[in-house]
C-alpha cells in the first residue's frame, strides 16, 4: 500500500505529436484527486457545523446551532472537442444535505449524505482506445461530522467518510471509497475563522494523505472570503469571493477542482476498471432568496481544465486525454430548516 504525501507525482505527456494515445509511466495529481474526492465526501465539516441562513453566517460558529441544510443543483456542460478526437458533454444533478444535533454546549454530532448522477455524452472519440469510455455515473456519499467546541476560540473536528461511486453494471462491493479527517478551526472574531487538518482516504485503489483547509471571512457587511459548500459547479474543493447585496441577493465569483473517480461496468470494454474525470470550474454565481427558506443560485462559467483518464481494475493508469474549455450553466436550489429544540 502506497502513501501519497505533499508531492504529486510528474509524468511525461501522454498524448503523441499525431493525437493517439501512449501508455503512460506512472501516475499523475494523485494528491489532489483524493483531495478533492475527500471533500466531496467530507460536505458535513461544513454542512453540519452551523445552520444560521444569514449569508454572515461562519462554518463552524463558536454557539454552534442545529438544523438541516439540503441542497440540489442541476448543471449542463457544453459539448468541447477532445485531444483524442470527438467531443464530450456532460450533464450532472447534485444533492446533498445534513442534519446536526447539538448534544451540549461543546459538543455536536451530524450526519451529511450527497447523491451525484453525471451523464456523459461521448462522440466521435475514433482515436481512443474506448471511443465511449462510460455513460453514466452514480456517487453516493455519506459522513458523522462530530465537533466539539474546545473554547470560545478554538473548535476540534473528527469525521469519518464513505462513498460508493460506479458506472451502472459495475461491481459495488468494489467501488467503496472510505477514510477521514482531524481538523482544528480557529475563530479571530465574529464572520472570521480559518481551519486547517489533516485528512486520509482509501479511494480505488489509491491511498493518500493531505492536508485539510477552510476558511469563511467576512471583510465588511459587502464582501467576504470563503470555501463554498453546495451542490452545484462551486461544490467541495473551491473558493469563492461574494458580494452581498442585500439579506436576500448576492453575487460570487469563483473557482473550484472537482474530481470523480468511479468503478467502471463489468460489461466495459476495461472490465472492472477504473475511470476517472477531472475538471476546473470558474463560474459566477447569482444568489436570490425567495423567502426565508429556499433560495435560488443561477450559475455561468466555463470549465478550463478537463481531464478523461482510465484505470485498470488494480488502478494503475492506461490511457488519457484531455478536452477543450467546456461553457455550462447550472441551476440550484438550497433549503434550510431551523431545529425547534435548536
Amino acid at each position: 500500500m502506497t502513501i501519497f504525501f505533499l508531492q504529486p507525482r510528474k509524468v511525461a505527456s501522454l498524448t503523441a505529436s499525431d493525437g493517439s494515445i501512449a501508455a503512460p509511466s506512472a501516475k499523475k495529481f494523485r494528491l489532489v484527486r483524493s483531495i478533492l474526492v475527500f471533500l466531496s465526501l467530507a460536505l458535513g465539516f461544513s454542512a453540519c457545523a452551523g445552520t444560521q441562513f444569514e449569508p454572515s453566517a461562519t462554518r463552524f460558529p463558536r454557539q454552534i446551532e442545529a438544523g438541516s441544510p439540503l441542497s440540489v443543483a442541476v448543471a449542463n456542460q457544453f459539448p468541447a472537442h477532445v485531444t483524442a478526437g470527438g467531443s464530450v458533454r456532460v450533464f450532472e444533478v447534485d444533492t446533498w444535505g445534513g442534519y446536526a444535533h447539538r448534544i451540549s454546549d461543546n459538543w455536536q454530532i451530524g450526519l451529511a449524505g450527497n447523491y451525484e448522477f453525471s451523464e456523459f455524452d461521448f462522440s466521435g472519440m475514433h482515436n481512443f482506445y474506448n471511443p465511449r469510455p462510460w455513460s453514466e455515473l452514480h456517487i453516493f456519499g455519506a459522513g458523522i461530522p462530530i465537533l466539539y467546541n474546545l473554547s470560545d476560540r478554538w473548535t476540534l473536528a473528527l469525521i469519518p467518510v464513505a462513498q460508493m461511486a460506479a458506472e451502472p453494471g459495475a461491481n459495488w462491493s468494489r467501488a467503496v471509497s472510505y477514510g477521514g479527517v482531524v481538523g482544528a478551526v480557529y475563530h479571530f472574531g465574529k464572520d472570521r475563522m480559518i481551519g486547517l487538518g489533516v485528512g486520509g482516504i482509501d479511494n480505488l485503489a489509491q491511498v493518500s494523505v493531505f492536508p485539510y483547509f477552510v476558511i469563511n471571512w467576512k471583510f465588511n457587511e459587502h464582501l467576504r472570503l470563503n470555501t463554498p459548500y453546495r451542490a452545484g459547479p462551486s461544490g467541495p474543493g473551491g473558493i469563492e469571493l461574494t458580494y452581498i447585496v442585500n439579506k436576500d441577493l448576492e453575487f460570487a465569483l469563483g473557482v473550484s477542482y472537482q474530481s470523480k473517480r468511479f468503478r467502471l461496468s463489468q460489461s466495459n470494454i476495461n472490465a472492472d476498471g477504473i475511470g476517472e474525470y477531472n475538471n476546473i470550474p470558474v463560474f459566477a454565481r447569482l444568489s436570490y432568496r425567495i423567502y426565508s427558506p429556499l433560495e435560488v443560485n443561477l450559475y455561468g462559467g466555463a470549465s478550463v481544465f478537463n481531464e478523461i483518464s482510465i484505470d485498470d481494475s488494480k488502478g494503475d493508469q492506461l490511457f488519457k486525454t484531455h478536452s477543450n474549455v467546456a461553457p455550462f450553466v447550472g441551476i440550484g436550489l438550497s433549503l434550510k430548516f431551523d431545529s425547534p429544540d435548536g
